[in-house]
């Protein structure tokens, strides 16, 4: 467990635990180099140690940081720490779905549809490039502080293979899984529209379709049992619903939906049917308050629950008051605006007519409801008026879009006043780069020129300059051996400085600079200092050679000579050469010292007789 103001990887700084997983633990953390909050997931120890699971988890990660889609929580950046690994990812502020359904029970279809289609429309933005979740679950979904589903481990899930012997999380992990998981078959599309299907079932229900002691069962129960009608367990779903979950469920991955589309055009057909809260909208969260279940068994008496009976009698003769006025007042020439908010066009309009309304058209984008339902009206819903009055009713055009544009080239900030001024949500990304300046943006995700809704995450991706490569040991090493090592870590040789050195081979490298274990940024030169590349040579015969002969026949073949002198008393031996080391014939390097001793000249010597005197 990592304690809280620990620095993850010199930059994230730990506020708190979020929570843990099978395969990992998550902090909220302060990213102290982009100045925002984060939550990091860090691996557990023991995977960190699985070299094979390492790689997945690295490769995935890398291909979830590559969906930018309202409904997915964003991937920034991942690393190695502390001997184990972790992925720096958005903070969503809300609770996940698991945690709602288990709180509140079953959702009112409406709003269970409408969380449905949202992860349905992460889905479908992830499997249109190539990523399958493989564990979509409700855990796995974080309902944010505007009541958006955004859908969390993307991509990641493939890391961490649904092994059905492991316990723990494994056993949540079961009750999502679609049959051909359950039976090892490769995974598609439409393992994760199965798993959808499953959540949806679970929201309209408050339970999910198949339990079991062990995650074995439950996965045999997936390949071979039937789940019970949601409309069974919940009168609130209709049988047409009950459809739509059937299909998703089916064992059999072609009568699934073929894929996110389909699903989410058979729970708008669906929506459809469905009362809407009169001026709400379909999805307000994440508090629990908005998923408050009405008891099913009665209620003890007390005093509150008789004043709550006398409050709901009161408004139920308000509300036949109401009535009878409106009659009255509809007989008098006036009219009371009936609530259409949320039906079709086609129905509004019918509505409004046949109440004696002329209704005016506007069109009103929108990301959360349908295109073609009303969005509003104005006067108001129960408002009185005379017949023939204007309505206006704005109606839905679907999502708007912006086009995201172009920052490559501008600072950081400058960027990030751009995509806000274009109704976008930037989030920075560091990365180096050789060629673009430090601070400046090399490229946005989406690219420019793209469009996107308002409000969707684009991923900035922001220079941090050339980046530093840890200078090898070079030392000892052969000529061509150190280019190699130099080039594969985009480095080079800078300059080639030859010197002798003893006992080292021609062409080895004898020092470099900068030292091993500096740093150079990519594509920086290593000068290096070699020992000279040598050819041996024969040494030639220069015995019985005169000095000048002898020196110049050495120095012609690359040798060195080195001359002494040795005194004789041969008159013949002088000025020329006695004998020489190395000796003739044999192969030494160019510039090899050679010795040769010259004969000298003895100095003549003079004896003195002295006679002593006589006497």
């Amino acid at each position: 467990m990592v304690e809280p103001d620990t620095v993850i990887d010199s930059r994230y700084r730990v506020v708190s635990r979020l929570g843990s997983g099978g395969m990992a633990d998550v902090y909220l953390a302060d990213d102290q180099l982009l100045g925002r909050q984060v939550a990091v997931k860090v691996l557990h120890r023991h995977f960190a140690e699985d070299q094979e699971f390492v790689e997945r988890f690295r490769r995935e990660a890398s291909s979830a940081a590559r969906l930018s889609h309202p409904n997915i929580v964003g991937i920034f950046d991942r690393g190695e720490w502390n001997g184990t690994y972790y992925i720096a990812m958005e903070y969503v502020a809300g609770r996940s779905l698991k945690t709602i359904v288990r709180e509140q029970g079953a959702l009112p279809p409406a709003t269970a549809i409408e969380i449905v289609i949202q992860i349905l429309r992460a889905a479908r933005f992830a499997h249109k490039r190539g990523v399958i979740h493989r564990d979509l679950k409700p855990h796995n979904v974080i309902l944010d502080e505007e009541g958006r589903a955004r859908v969390t481990d993307f991509g990641i899930a493939r890391a961490g293979a649904s092994d059905m012997t492991m316990t723990g999380s494994i056993m949540g992990t079961a009750q999502y899984l679609s049959p051909e998981q359950a039976q090892g078959q490769p995974v598609t599309a439409a393992s994760d529209v199965y798993s959808v299907g499953v959540i949806l079932y679970e929201l309209l229900t408050g339970v999910v379709p198949f339990e079991g002691e062990t995650a074995v069962a439950i996965a045999f129960k997936h390949v071979s049992a039937e789940p019970v009608p949601p409309s069974q367990l919940n009168p609130a779903v209709s049988q047409s619903l009950d459809a739509v979950v059937a299909r998703a469920l089916a064992k059999n991955p072609a009568e699934r939906y073929p894929d996110a589309d389909e699903f989410i055009t058979a729970l708008e057909r669906e929506r459809q049917h469905l009362p809407v809260s009169p001026g709400a909208p379909v999805l307000q969260m994440p508090a629990a308050r908005h998923f408050e279940v009405e008891p099913s068994a009665p209620l003890p008496e007390s005093p509150k629950r008789g004043r709550r009976l006398w409050w709901a009698l009161a408004g139920l003769t308000l509300l036949v008051a109401a009535a009878l006025a409106a009659l009255l007042l509809t007989s008098a020439g006036k009219v009371t605006v009936p609530d259409v908010i949320g039906q079709t066009q086609q129905t509004a309009v019918a509505n409004l007519k046949d109440s004696g309304l002329n209704p005016i058209l506007v069109d009103e984008p929108s990301t959360t409801v349908t295109a073609g339902l009303v969005l509003g009206e104005l006067p108001a819903r129960g408002s009185v008026v005379k017949k023939g009055t204007k309505v206006r009713l704005s109606v839905s055009s679907g999502p708007s879009t912006v086009k995201v544009p172009t920052v490559e080239g501008l600072t950081a900030g400058q960027a990030d006043a751009a995509l806000r001024r274009a109704r976008l949500k930037p989030t920075n990304h560091s990365e180096p780069d050789p060629t673009v300046p430090a601070g400046r943006v090399i490229s946005t995700d989406p690219t420019a020129g793209d469009t996107a809704l308002p409000g969707s995450p684009v991923t900035v991706n922001v220079s941090s300059g050339p980046a530093l490569v840890r200078v090898p040991r070079l030392e000892g090493r052969s000529l061509s051996a150190a280019e190699a090592a130099l080039e594969a870590l985009g480095l080079s040789v800078g300059t080639i400085t030859q010197r002798a050195a003893a006992g080292q081979a021609p062409e080895t490298v004898i020092s470099q600079t900068p030292a091993a274990g500096g740093s150079l940024q990519t594509e920086g030169k290593v000068n290096l200092v070699i020992v000279p590349k040598q050819t041996d040579v024969a040494v030639p015969p220069v015995v019985g050679e005169g000095e000048a002969q002898a020196a110049a026949a050495l120095e012609q073949a690359g040798l060195s000579p080195r001359i002494e002198s040795s005194p004789t008393n041969e008159p013949a031996q002088v000025g020329f050469v006695l004998k020489q080391s190395p000796a003739a014939g044999r192969r030494e390097p160019k510039g090899t010292t050679v010795t040769i001793v010259i004969g000298g000249a003895v100095s003549a010597t003079t004896t003195t007789t002295t006679t002593a005197p006589a006497g």
